[in-house]
């Protein structure tokens, strides 16, 4: 790979692990906080929705019921009436006594008249009651020959609103007048008043031409709703409901219900007021809003104190690790030097007039010294030291200048033992290696040698060099420095050593050692 190859990778390398590095648990801790608020607030939202979908369903439905109600008890009143005036008409009509009469057995506050032909009232009229019906509109259908006919809300001279029920009076064939029952428009106000609808509610009663009956609270003047757009859909359902954004006589906004009372010819409307309807899922929300501000606050906070402890925990985290990773930078660099220096001492070591034999031995303990450093800065481990891998480096070294019609034969388990244990244990293991090879098999031209290192108590290991050769007699005393550098080193390790001769040669020596740890992955 190229330089600007490896550079390139080490910068995309470092962008992704500073990049990794950004997302730490703190952020974890908040982005949690937020989404847990976020959840909280989402599900409060759709709860929101959800029950201003069921006001508004529930709305509707009661300002239907309340139509319907009023358009039943307004149909038993205007039959009534009209059942009244015909009673009226048939007796007579003219009569001030029979007319008041009938006016005292009606179920409502109702004033009665009788008009001429030409719209002029017969006898003594009231302040409810106009004098000339000429230019109403009922009174022009009913000389046209309708039987009977209902007339729009009209203001009266005391200042009151009635509406008209008026029925045809035939003499001889011919149209002379009309009796008229005038009602008070309070009518509506105790058909609704049960109904409990609230502020801002209305009842009317609508001719199918579109022109008010009677509405509560009463208009100010006559009104006709042909040109409405509601219209088209009352006239289109026999009951129904809908909303209304803005009421075409005063722009409020109102949940409407209609029944039509098709035999009469109106249509009777209820309605509540927008904000009264949803007055008490607005009061909930607000309730509910102070509960889970402070809920949704101390989350949020929480979350932030939190992640600032974590933030300052990882800070010291990493500053322990730098410092962690910078003394094993140095211990490693200071086995890597020992190791360099012992090398050194060797190259030196070669150059004296020594005898080869002597410099063969001290060169093989100068690299069991060597090789523990070497394992132990390649290892990284500088506390406890996995000795397998070491012993193998050694028994690998010393094969390499032996006799190779010797086998050495290995049987090394994974013994940890103390840093400070690992050379004395090489060395002995190189002493006692060398020895066997260089006495073991003289006069011969094979040989097999089995080294083990087993642990047989959880903190105790042995340490086994076995030969098929000539024999060893321990007590037998030794010509060079071999034996007693094997007891000094096996004393620094708490060692106890074994010798035995009887067929070929048997070392054995038994010394604490760590209990086993698993590999750090």
């Amino acid at each position: 790979m190229s330089a600007a190859g490896e550079a390139s990778t080490s910068v995309t390398n470092k962008g992704r692990v500073g990049i990794h590095q950004r997302w730490e648990a703190a952020d974890s801790v908040i982005a949690g906080a937020v989404l847990l608020v976020a959840v909280i607030l989402a599900i409060f939202t759709f709860l929101c929705v959800q029950g201003y979908d069921n006001t508004i369903r529930e709305a509707k439905a009661r300002a239907e019921r309340s139509a319907a109600v009023v358009g039943l008890g307004s149909r038993w009143m205007i039959l009534s009436i009209l059942s009244s005036l015909d009673a009226t008409t048939a007796s007579g009509g003219g009569q001030a006594d029979s007319i008041k009469d009938s006016a005292s057995q009606l179920p409502a506050d109702v004033t009665i008249a009788v008009y001429d032909a030409a719209g002029r009232a017969q006898g003594e009229v009231d302040e409810r009651t106009p004098s000339s019906i000429a230019e109403r509109e009922y009174f022009r259908v009913l000389a046209n020959g309708q039987e009977w006919a209902l007339g729009a809300q009209e203001a009266t001279a005391a200042g009151r609103t009635t509406f008209a029920i008026a029925r045809r009076i035939v003499s001889n064939g011919q149209f002379s007048g009309a009796i008229v029952a005038s009602i008070d428009t309070g009518l509506l106000e105790t058909l609704s008043a049960p109904q409990d609808l609230g502020p801002g509610s209305t009842v009317s009663l609508v001719r199918e031409d579109g022109w008010v009956i009677a509405r509560n609270p009463p208009l100010a003047e006559p009104t006709n709703l042909n040109t409405s757009p509601a219209m088209e859909q009352i006239r289109s359902a026999p009951a129904g409901s809908y909303s209304s954004n803005a009421s075409p006589v005063d722009g409020v906004s109102r949940l409407v219900g209609f029944s039509q009372v098709p035999d009469l010819g109106y249509i009777a409307i209820a309605s509540i007021a927008t904000d009264t309807a949803l007055a008490g899922l607005w009061y909930a929300i607000w309730v509910v809003s102070l509960l889970l501000a402070p809920i949704a606050l101390a989350v949020l906070v929480g979350s932030l104190m939190t992640a600032r402890l974590l933030r300052k925990t990882q800070s010291a985290q990493r500053s322990l690790t730098k410092a962690l990773d910078h003394n094993e930078a140095l211990f490693r660099e200071i086995h890597h030097r020992v190791k360099n220096n012992l090398q050194s001492i060797n190259s030196l070591l070669q150059i004296h007039p020594i005898p080869p034999e002597v410099r063969a031995d001290i060169s093989k303990r100068i690299f069991a010294m060597s090789a523990v450093h070497e394992h132990i800065y390649r290892s990284s481990d500088f506390g406890d030291v996995r000795v397998r891998d070491y012993l193998h480096t050694l028994i690998q070294n010393i094969r390499d200048g032996a006799d190779p019609k010797v086998e050495i034969n290995e049987d090394l388990h994974d013994v940890v033992v103390d840093k400070d244990a690992a050379a004395p244990l090489g060395l002995i293991l190189s002493e006692v290696l060398t020895n066997s090879l260089k006495h073991a098999f003289v006069g011969r031209d094979h040989g097999n040698i089995l080294v083990s290192l087993k642990q047989v108590e959880p903190e105790l290991a042995a340490l086994v060099i076995v030969d098929d050769g000539s024999g060893y007699d321990p007590t037998q005393p030794s010509k060079g420095i071999g034996r007693r550098l094997v007891h000094g080193f096996a004393a620094q390790l708490n060692g106890e050593v074994r010798y035995s001769g009887a067929q070929g040669a048997r070392f054995s020596m038994r010394f604490p050692s760590r209990p086993p740890q698993p590999k750090a992955l």
